[in-house]
């Protein structure tokens, strides 16, 4: 059953954090459904490429696991409609072209006003821009940054492949991801052998490796 009105959830791994925010915004943005916040990369990413994906995605840059450009781009070859505005405590500028290469419409600071954050929150959802006047990033719509995106030839792992990549990074058997996922082992190994090709490795442990290499970059 989809959802009639406006969506939004938190990603930040300080979870404390994004329930304050969430709290701070439920008041600023009352027409919005605020989701309970994901506190990794991959459980966004396993969001936002669900059937009924939220309208916006407000998306820490520094992650434990994936961080901000990789979960970007990995939702945006995928979903549509998403808007994505990512959020940091560091310089913003350090951030933006990253963010906007890979399919985000904005980047705001954490320390910024709530008013300016609720501003360029309704900004994306309504199919907007929230570019960085301090930098020379172009950010592009979500449509635009999803025909861009999705677009590119290159060996970045899907949605589902990222999923399974990082489960298996932390140490998960393949039937154990299996029953966490609701699929068959056959899957699970598929998706695999699918990751090893794209990162061009040849072994588990390279893939591991691989992972937790390209991950953090």
């Amino acid at each position: 059953m989809g959802r009639d009105k406006t969506t939004m959830a938190i990603m930040d791994n300080d979870r404390m954090a994004a329930l304050a925010l969430r709290s701070l915004l439920s008041r600023t943005l009352p027409g919005y459904e605020i989701l309970p916040p994901v506190s990794t990369g991959a459980e966004a990413i396993r969001i936002c490429c669900d059937v009924h994906p939220p309208t916006v995605l407000l998306a820490d840059i520094a992650m434990n696991d994936i961080n901000g450009p990789t979960v970007a781009k990995t939702i945006r070859k995928e979903n549509d409609s998403t808007a994505i505005l990512a959020i940091t405590s560091s310089i913003v500028a350090n951030h933006a072209e990253d963010m906007a290469k890979a399919g985000a419409q904005g980047i705001v600071g954490k320390n910024d006003d709530l008013r300016l954050l609720t501003l360029a929150i309704t900004t994306v959802a309504t199919g907007g821009i929230w570019p960085d006047e301090a930098s020379s990033a172009h950010f592009d719509t979500v449509h635009d940054a999803h025909r861009r995106v999705s677009s590119e030839r290159s060996a970045d792992l899907s949605a589902r492949e990222t999923e399974i990549v990082e489960l298996w990074s932390r140490g998960l058997t393949a039937p154990r991801i299996a029953d966490n996922l609701g699929i068959s082992e056959t899957t699970v190994r598929t998706h695999l052998q699918r990751a090893t090709h794209k990162l061009g490795v040849s072994t588990p442990k390279e893939l591991i490796s691989k992972w937790l290499e390209l991950r953090t970059l």
